[in-house]
C-alpha cells in the first residue's frame, strides 16, 4: 500500500482498490483495519495554533493596573521605603501570576470541551455495515453514507445513488454537488469538479453511496488547508465586551477618586507624597483587579459543567445567551421521547390488526391477534407487509452482548426489528437471493423511500414506504388509509405506510418514479411507538416554572403530536398547527397564532425557519433543536441552535451553538438554568468586588474629610484587594446557583450588568461596611489607643468586615451562611486562607514590620469582630425589611 495516494480522482476504482490493498464489497478485514490505525495514527486533525503560556503572561501584564502597581512601587524605591516597593512588586506578581493561573486552565478547559465531539461513520469490514468513531476511519475502508451523514475521510466513490454532498466548507460553492461514481476527471480538475469524490468535512444532503478511503487527518484536502492555518482570531462575548467597557469606565472613576482624595488631603496639610502614594494605591482599589478575567474563567467552569451535564456548547456568547432562553422550540422524537421505535401495531387492508409484544430493538415479542397468540408466517398478507417493510430499509440490527442497536434510521429500525420477530431480515433475503436493483431514497420533501429487487423467481417488486398521507396519494384505485390510520394516529402511534408494485426496469431512479406513476398496492399500516421520555414531563414544569415556553415540532400526524404533548403535561395543546397551515400564513399572522398554540405536526425543515421568524416579531429569545440537513438554517436563525450529538447530522452540528450528547429535552432545561447561574456569579463577583472596594475609598475620604489620620495604609489597601478578597471573590465562580434560579422570568439581554438598582446595593453595601471599620479607628484613637493599633484594628475590621461580605453576595436576597455553602468547597477554602493570611500579616513580627501592623489582644479583637459583623447584619436587616415590603 502506497500512501499518500496522489490523484485518487483518476484511474479506475478497480486499480485504486488494488492500491490500497482493499476490497471493495467487503471492505477491510478487521485486523488489517486494526493495523493501519496503529501505523497511521487516528483520523484526526492536528490543532490549530493555540495561545501560548508566554501569550497568556503578557495579557496579565499588560493593562493600567499592573502599571500603576509599577507606578507606586517607583515612587516607594525613590523615596528610600525598599520594603514597601518590595511588597508592590510582590504584589505585582500575585495579580499577574493569580490572572495567569486562571486563564491558563480555563483555556485548557474550552479545549479538552473540544475532543469530547465525535463523529461516527458506517463502514464495512468483513463485508458488515459497522458504526465507528470517524477517528478510526483508515485508508482503504469502504464507506456506506447516508443523506445527513458527515463525510469522515477523503474517498473515491464506488456506487451512488441519487447522490448530492454540500461542499460548501471546502470549496465554497452554497449550492449541493451531484455526485457521478462513473465521472472520470483529468489529474488537475479543480476541487469542486471532481464527481466522484467526497471530502472531509462535508455532509450528504441527498441520496447514499458507496466509497473507497483514500486519505484520511492531514493527508485529506481540508487537512493539507488547515496545515496552512497560522492562527485563529478570538472575538470576545457580548458580556466580556460590556466588563471591558465597564473596566476602563471605572479607570476614569479610580483616577477621578485618586485626583479628589488627594487634593482634598493635601488642602487639609497632608504630606504630598503620602496622598500621592494614597491616591495611586486607591485608584488601583476602584478597580477590581480580576476583572480582566472573571468573564472567561466563570463562562469557561459554566462550559465544562454543562458538558458534565451532556451539553456541549460552543461558544462562550452561547452560555450567555442560554440564560435569557424565553421559548424552546423541540423536536419531538428522540429529544422528548426516547428514540426506541418499535412497531406496537400492525394494520392491514380488510381491518385486520396485529398487537406486536416486546420493547426496544430487542427482537423477541410474540403477535397478537384479538389477544391470542398468533403464528405470523401463517397470514400471508402479514408476510407480505413485513417482507416489504424490510426490504424497503436501509437500517441493520447488530448486537453487543445484550445490547441490541440499530445502525440507521430509527424509524427503519422498527421496521427491520419487527422483521426479525417474524424470522425475516434483509441480510438473510438478500443472501437467499433478492437482489437490489436501485431505489429511491428517504427525501423530507418527498416523504417516502422506495427500492426495487428481483426476486430468485426472476420477479421485479417496488416496495415503498412513508407517511400515510403519501402512500394514499400514490395507491392505485380509490382507496383511503384515513379509516385505518386515524385510530393508530389516535394512540398516539407514528404510523407508516407501507406499499408495492411491480417493477420491469433498470433501476435507475428515473424508471423507479415512472413504475411509481403508475399506482402502487397499500399492504398496510405500522403503528410504531416511541414513549415519552421519564425525566421528560419534570423537565418541561421546570421550563414552564422559569418564565420559559415550549413549543413541540414534529412531522408525526397532527392526533400523534397532541397525544404525546398532553402526556408530557405541555400547555396549548388543544389546537394543533399543520405545516400546509403554516405555508398559507405569513410571519405576522403566524407570530399571532404562536401566542396561543404549542403543537406544531407535518412540519418541515422550511417551517421551522418561519417558526423562528415569527419568534422574532415578538422578541423571543429562542433555543431551536435540530438534527437533519435541512434544519441548519432554522439552527442558524435561532438565538440558539441545538443539534443532536446521537443522531444529528454533521450539518446540523456545525450550523448549531449547542451539541446534546444525549439528545434529551431535560438537557436543554439543566444548560439554560447553568446559564443562568454563570450570569448569577459573574453579577456576584462584581457585587462583593465592587462594594469592597467603596469600603477603602469611603473610610479613606472620610478620615481625610473629619481630620483623623489614615485608617489603612497603601501596602494594606494592596494587602485586602491582592491577598484577602480576591480569592473568595474568584470562588463565586463555582456557586452552584440559588434555588429559585428556575422560579423566576427569563432576563433581558439587552440590560446590563450594572443598573442602577444594582449600583445602589454596592454603595450601600461599602458604605455600611467602611462606616464599620472607619467607626472602629475613631473608637480607637478617642480611646487612647496608638495610632498604629488603631490602624490595625481598621485594618483587619476592614479583612474581616469583607469577607463576611461574601455571605451578602452569596444569595440576592438571604444570607448565604447555609448548608448550600458545602455545596462550593472553593469558596469555603478560599475564605480559611484569606482569614489565615489576615491573622499572618497581624501577628507575625516580620509582616507587622512590613505592613505597619502589631497584634492585638483578646479584647481588641471583640471590637473588631463586633465591627465586622455588625454591618452584615444591618445589611441582612434592610433586605428582609424589603422583602416584607414586596410581600404586601
Amino acid at each position: 500500500m502506497k500512501l499518500p495516494v496522489e490523484a485518487p480522482h483518476t484511474g479506475k476504482i478497480s486499480d485504486l482498490a488494488g492500491n490500497l490493498e482493499s476490497d471493495p464489497a467487503q471492505g477491510l478485514s478487521a485486523r488489517e483495519a486494526a493495523r493501519r490505525l496503529q501505523t497511521l495514527g487516528p483520523n484526526r486533525l492536528e490543532a490549530g495554533k493555540k495561545v501560548s503560556p508566554l501569550e497568556i503572561l503578557w495579557h496579565n501584564l499588560n493593562n493600567i493596573i499592573v502599571y500603576l502597581l509599577i507606578l507606586a512601587s517607583v515612587v516607594s524605591f525613590a523615596n528610600g521605603e525598599p520594603v514597601e516597593g518590595f511588597a508592590v512588586i510582590v504584589a505585582i506578581l500575585i495579580a499577574v501570576l493569580s490572572g495567569f493561573v486562571s486563564e491558563y486552565q480555563a483555556q485548557k478547559s474550552v479545549e479538552s470541551l473540544q475532543s469530547m465531539v465525535k463523529t461516527h461513520a458506517k463502514v464495512r469490514r468483513d463485508g458488515k455495515i459497522l458504526e465507528i468513531a470517524s477517528e478510526e476511519l483508515v485508508p482503504g475502508d469502504v464507506l456506506f453514507l447516508e443523506e445527513g451523514d458527515p463525510v469522515g475521510a477523503d474517498a473515491r466513490l464506488i456506487s451512488a445513488r441519487n447522490f448530492a454532498v454540500m461542499e460548501a466548507a471546502l470549496t465554497g460553492e452554497s449550492e449541493a454537488v451531484d455526485k457521478d461514481p462513473d465521472s472520470s476527471p483529468e489529474e488537475n480538475t479543480a476541487l469542486g469538479d471532481r464527481k466522484n469524490m467526497v471530502y472531509l468535512g462535508t455532509a450528504v444532503t441527498r441520496g447514499n453511496a458507496d466509497a473507497l478511503v483514500t486519505g484520511t487527518a492531514m493527508d485529506t484536502e481540508i487537512g493539507r488547508i488547515s496545515g496552512l492555518l497560522k492562527e485563529t482570531e478570538n472575538t470576545p462575548s457580548p458580556l466580556e465586551e460590556q466588563l471591558d467597557r465597564l473596566g476602563k469606565t471605572l479607570i476614569l472613576f479610580a483616577g477621578a477618586v485618586a485626583l479628589l482624595v488627594s487634593l482634598v488631603g493635601i488642602l487639609s496639610g497632608r504630606e504630598i507624597y503620602e496622598m500621592v502614594k494614597i491616591g495611586i494605591i486607591l485608584a488601583i482599589a476602584a478597580v477590581p483587579e480580576a476583572l480582566p478575567a472573571v468573564s472567561t474563567i466563570t463562562l469557561a467552569i459554566g462550559m465544562k459543567t454543562m458538558a458534565g451535564h451532556n451539553a456541549l456548547v460552543k461558544s462562550l456568547p452561547a452560555v450567555e445567551t442560554l440564560g435569557s432562553t424565553t421559548v424552546i422550540c423541540t423536536d419531538k422524537t428522540g429529544t422528548l421521547t426516547e428514540n426506541q421505535m418499535t412497531t406496537r401495531q400492525v394494520a392491514l387492508p380488510g381491518g385486520a390488526r396485529y398487537q406486536v409484544e416486546g420493547n426496544g430493538y430487542v427482537p423477541e415479542g410474540d403477535f397478537l391477534k384479538e389477544d391470542a397468540v398468533a403464528d405470523p408466517t401463517g397470514d400471508a398478507a402479514l408476510m407480505d407487509f413485513i417482507t416489504a417493510g424490510v426490504l424497503s430499509s436501509n437500517a441493520s440490527l447488530s448486537s453487543t452482548g445484550e445490547d441490541w442497536q440499530v445502525v440507521g434510521d430509527p424509524t427503519e429500525g422498527a421496521l427491520v426489528v419487527l422483521g426479525r420477530k417474524a424470522g425475516l431480515s434483509r441480510e438473510e433475503l438478500e443472501s437467499a437471493g433478492w437482489n437490489r436493483l436501485g431505489e429511491i431514497p428517504f427525501d423530507s420533501r418527498d416523504k417516502f423511500m422506495a427500492t426495487a429487487y428481483e426476486t430468485p423467481d426472476g420477479e421485479g417488486w417496488l416496495f415503498v414506504k412513508g407517511a400515510p398521507d403519501v402512500l394514499d396519494a400514490l395507491a392505485s384505485g380509490e382507496e383511503s388509509l384515513e379509516e385505518e390510520n386515524s385510530p393508530l394516529a389516535g394512540e398516539g402511534l407514528r404510523v407508516l405506510a407501507v406499499g408495492r408494485t411491480s417493477y420491469r426496469g433498470d433501476g435507475s431512479e428515473s424508471s423507479l418514479r415512472e413504475a411509481l406513476k403508475e399506482g402502487i398496492e397499500v399492504l398496510g399500516l405500522a403503528g410504531i411507538l416511541d414513549p415519552p421520555r421519564e425525566d421528560v414531563r419534570q423537565a418541561i414544569e421546570e421550563a414552564y416554572a422559569a418564565g420559559i415556553r415550549v413549543i413541540m415540532i414534529t412531522g408525526d400526524h397532527p392526533r400523534t403530536a397532541s397525544i404525546i404533548a398532553e402526556r408530557i403535561g405541555m400547555a396549548n395543546t388543544d389546537r394543533v398547527i399543520t405545516g400546509q397551515e403554516m405555508d398559507r400564513m405569513d410571519d405576522e399572522t403566524l407570530a399571532g397564532e404562536i401566542r396561543q398554540v404549542s403543537v406544531f405536526a407535518r412540519v418541515s425543515p422550511e417551517n421551522k425557519l418561519q417558526i423562528i421568524r415569527a419568534l422574532n416579531i415578538d422578541k423571543e429569545v429562542t433555543a431551536m433543536t435540530g438534527d437533519g440537513v435541512n434544519d441548519a438554517p432554522a439552527l442558524q436563525g435561532a438565538d440558539i441552535g441545538v443539534a443532536m450529538g446521537i443522531r444529528g447530522t454533521e450539518v446540523a452540528r456545525e450550523a448549531s451553538d449547542m451539541i446534546l450528547t444525549d439528545d434529551r429535552f431535560s438537557t436543554i432545561v439543566r444548560a439554560v438554568r447553568e446559564g443562568r447561574v454563570i450570569f448569577d456569579n459573574i453579577e456576584k463577583f462584581v457585587y462583593f468586588l465592587f462594594s469592597c472596594n467603596v469600603v477603602e475609598i469611603l473610610a479613606v475620604f472620610l478620615s481625610i474629610v473629619l481630620g483623623y489620620p489614615m485608617p489603612v495604609l497603601a501596602l494594606q489597601i494592596l494587602w485586602l484587594n491582592l491577598v484577602v478578597d480576591v480569592m473568595p471573590a474568584m470562588s463565586l465562580a463555582w456557586e452552584p446557583g440559588e434555588p429559585g434560579v428556575m422560579r423566576r422570568p427569563p432576563r433581558d439581554p439587552s440590560q446590563g450588568i450594572v443598573t442602577r438598582s444594582f449600583l445602589l446595593r454596592v454603595l450601600a453595601a461599602g458604605a455600611v461596611i467602611g462606616l464599620g471599620s472607619l467607626g472602629v479607628f475613631i473608637w480607637a484613637l478617642e480611646s487612647g489607643l496608638p495610632e498604629n493599633v488603631a490602624r490595625t484594628m481598621s485594618f483587619t475590621t476592614m479583612s474581616l468586615g469583607q469577607l463576611f461580605h461574601i455571605f451578602n453576595a452569596r444569595e440576592n436576597e438571604h444570607f448565604g451562611l447555609d448548608a448550600s455553602l458545602l455545596k462550593n468547597p472553593y469558596l469555603l477554602g478560599a475564605l480559611g486562607i484569606s482569614v489565615v493570611l489576615q491573622l499572618v500579616a497581624v501577628y507575625l513580627p516580620f509582616l507587622n514590620r512590613v505592613m505597619d501592623t502589631t497584634p492585638l489582644d483578646g479584647g481588641l479583637c471583640a471590637i473588631v469582630l463586633a465591627g465586622s459583623i455588625v454591618p452584615t447584619l444591618l445589611i441582612q436587616m434592610v433586605r428582609a425589611v424589603r422583602r416584607r415590603s414586596a410581600a404586601r
